[in-house]
């Protein structure tokens, strides 16, 4: 096994003109497949650019990553828990004031290590120098605090196995040089370098469109949503709590939020995307095309966390009186989100809406349709 150590060292010297040329790589890369970061990067104050918390910021970087690429994909595990060390075959990301015992050089910002066995990659760490002052924001980057977005995304390809090309006798554009920069977004040549390594992924381009994954017509969610109104009025004899959203409302910006999240936006930029077409922004574009196979849903939790957004967008900033309904917005946000997996999971409108009911009754949940 070898080990190598790779920094991204501060500069607050922007991204000038250069001459195309060539990314660079490692002499290692990843069997094909899925590789697991252990997220434990803790929690956050309020960010500059709407996320909650670090490790959102962590999720939106590597799904930049994903989508370029074919043959590799990158995961996480939220909140891990997981033991921390060097060379215990766990993929760890964190802050600390230490690399694994060793002290951050001046103007460090990040570390990767990496293992390999011959050319195949066994683990690599990230570490974030605890000792910085950290933010999240797009654009001109600031003296201080440190942008922890374009951080991640220059370490996270590391990861990948791109090395700094600035430092192998290139001159390119590129996250990947080894000083951090204006730069806030992969360029041609990251994107090439990680290519290179993994394949060339199903969109490369801004991500603009509806995305690899359908939802169904409008029309047919709110039928659903008029439904579970009558199953908790009629049959559970539920009175909920008044609300600022109605139906249609509730189903159309849940039905939207949830097709930016499963076209690979992370819960933040899907949420500040439901409020800019909210605002009369038009359509915004999603975040990259979902993996082949069975579509992957947010966590609940995180659904809910939208809900309560929207709830308090119709309330404060649209003005909406509150009217009643029988469905409280717990129930509501967890049973379109059941209502819509089974949807685009090849299901038709009678069966989704069967297969919730089945579930509100008590009993387990039928499988998608494909």
């Amino acid at each position: 096994m070898t080990r190598r150590v790779l920094f991204a060292t501060a500069s607050l010297i922007a991204a000038g003109a250069v001459t195309a040329s060539s990314f660079s790589v490692f002499a290692s890369r990843w069997p094909n497949g899925n590789v697991t970061l252990q997220l434990q990067l803790g929690t956050s104050a309020a960010l500059s650019n709407g996320a909650r918390t670090w490790g959102e910021v962590a999720e939106a970087a590597l799904a930049d990553w994903n989508r370029t690429i074919q043959s590799l994909q990158l995961q996480v595990v939220r909140d891990s828990t997981s033991a921390k060390g060097d060379g215990n075959s766990i993929n760890n990301v964190f802050f600390s004031s230490d690399i694994y015992g060793m002290d951050f050089e001046a103007n460090v910002l990040a570390v990767t290590t990496t293992w390999r066995r011959g050319s195949a990659r066994t683990e690599a760490d990230v570490i974030f120098n605890a000792g910085r002052s950290w933010d999240a924001y797009d654009g001109t980057l600031r003296r201080s605090p440190t942008d922890f977005r374009r951080v991640a995304l220059h370490e996270f390809g590391h990861v990948l196995g791109l090395d700094h090309p600035d430092e192998n006798g290139q001159a390119v554009s590129a996250v990947m040089n080894s000083h951090v920069t204006d730069l806030d977004r992969l360029t041609a040549d990251d994107i090439a370098g990680a290519q290179s390594l993994y394949g060339s992924g199903a969109t490369t381009g801004s991500g603009l469109g509806g995305g690899s994954v359908s939802f169904p017509p409008r029309n047919e969610s709110l039928d659903f949503r008029n439904q579970l109104e009558a199953v908790y009025r009629d049959g559970l004899r539920r009175s909920g709590p008044s609300t600022s959203v109605d139906n249609e409302g509730a189903v159309v910006w849940t039905q939207e939020y949830l097709r930016y999240r499963v076209n690979l936006c992370a819960h933040f930029q899907a949420v500040d995307r439901v409020m800019t077409q909210i605002d009369g922004g038009g359509i915004q574009g999603v975040c990259g095309t979902a993996p082949p196979g069975q579509v992957n849903f947010p966590p609940r939790n995180e659904s809910l966390d939208f809900r309560n957004a929207l709830e308090a967008k119709y309330r404060d900033g649209l003005r909406r009186l509150p009217i009643s309904t029988s469905v409280d917005v717990e129930g509501e946000v967890v049973w379109t989100q059941e209502y819509l997996r089974y949807r685009v999971n090849g299901c038709g409108h009678a069966t989704a809406v069967q297969s919730v009911l089945t579930q509100i009754a008590g009993r387990p949940a039928p499988p998608v349709c494909r």
